[in-house]
């Protein structure tokens, strides 16, 4: 029953925060149940991949994905914490949860993107350690948005 905790929190975060994420909450609404508990399942069952939540008062308020490469490096992603949760800490615990399970997992660096001129998100990985690198690319396609290109060392 976890993908549908994943799929309602995933769908909330795109619905209250579009211009934070490379995808649209129209194309991943659409996706059927079976694709989301694949999606949660697969991911739960891969050695170098996993699905992060948190919650408030015993209900799901933010979520988070990891995945470490080939190359060692940790890619932290889909990070969103519900209204609710804002403010309490939730998004540096995922990010926290993510980098320590990195580091157990074997990965010597960490990296994001974070859309430009979303302050909270930028302030929150720059307190974890991360730096902007430079790099920048479009939010997706017909988006004027840019996001940025973050890292740390663990």
């Amino acid at each position: 029953s976890e993908w549908a905790t994943w799929r309602d929190l995933r769908l909330r975060s795109l619905a209250d925060a579009p211009d934070a994420f490379c995808a649209d909450v129209n194309t991943e609404r659409a996706h059927p149940d079976a694709w989301w508990d694949d999606l949660v399942s697969s991911t739960a069952a891969h050695p170098r991949g996993a699905l992060w939540s948190a919650e408030v008062d015993g209900h799901p308020a933010g979520i988070a994905f990891s995945r470490i490469d080939g190359a060692g490096v940790l890619h932290l992603g889909s990070m969103w914490v519900a209204p609710e949760g804002r403010s309490r800490g939730l998004g540096r615990a995922l990010v926290e949860a993510a980098l320590d399970w990195g580091r157990s997992g074997g990965a010597s660096s960490a990296e994001l993107w974070v859309t430009l001129g979303n302050g909270h998100a930028e302030a929150l990985y720059e307190n974890a350690g991360f730096e902007d690198t430079g790099d920048r690319d479009a939010l997706r396609d017909g988006s004027n948005l840019e996001i940025a290109r973050m890292v740390r060392e663990l």
